[in-house]
């Protein structure tokens, strides 16, 4: 791993105003990662799921705390899997956001 990448991971939460409206607030952390793209075989087993991965991105385990969209490139990013195999590196596959962007 080259740690090449930058990207900014978001931390959404979710509250209501006063008005009974639900907000969201995005806590930004920039870490260094790994893009690549996704491998064929999660390509088409998320595809069957209705889900179209865009990108894969590796983190330090000790940078990820389980945020739920990145920014790669201006583009905003939906975590749709999250793993790790030797709790030093987490893989995450991404789609593409389609909500209103923060």
């Amino acid at each position: 791993m080259y740690w090449r990448d930058t990207v900014t991971l978001k931390a959404i939460t979710r509250t209501t105003d006063a008005r009974g409206y639900s907000v969201e607030t995005a806590t930004e952390t920039m870490v260094f990662a790994d893009v690549t793209s996704v491998k064929r075989s999660e390509f088409y087993s998320a595809k069957q799921s209705g889900v179209d991965l865009a990108i894969t991105v590796n983190v330090l385990a000790a940078d990820y705390s389980g945020q739920e969209r990145l920014v790669w490139n201006e583009k905003e990013y939906k975590v749709e899997r999250a793993y790790t195999k030797a709790r030093e590196v987490y893989e995450l596959n991404c789609s593409e956001y389609k909500g209103k962007a923060q």
